[in-house]
């Protein structure tokens, strides 16, 4: 059985490397998996410990993006958008994404 979820905004899967900046501490590299106009979600921060309401800027390129951790686990981490994007912004991460994968998939030869 299946289990619908209705969200107030699309979400986008990415595989975008960033890094997750905070005051005062060494900056975590991470893989941007989801996103969305008031959240994204990053995988692969190792053993980066994050606690909710973390304040916490979002780096992909020369992009940054500040927000509020929301919950955090196992090397992932939830993060509230601390303004929306607005669509040209998703826009311009999201195809970051595709040139980024598109030079993955050059590199090895998929």
């Amino acid at each position: 059985m299946s289990v619908l979820t209705i969200r107030a905004y699309k979400r986008y899967a990415t595989r975008l490397p960033v890094q997750l900046r905070r005051d005062g501490r060494k900056a975590a590299r991470g893989l941007l998996i989801e996103l969305s106009q008031q959240g994204a979600r990053i995988s692969n921060l190792g053993r980066s410990k994050y606690e909710a309401g973390d304040k916490v800027v979002i780096v992909a390129s020369d992009t940054q993006i500040e927000g509020t951790i929301r919950w955090a686990h196992d090397g992932l981490a939830g993060v509230r958008l601390d303004r929306s994007l607005h669509l040209p912004e998703m826009r311009d991460l999201l195809e970051l994404n595709r040139r980024e994968q598109s030079i993955a998939d050059r590199r090895y030869g998929t």
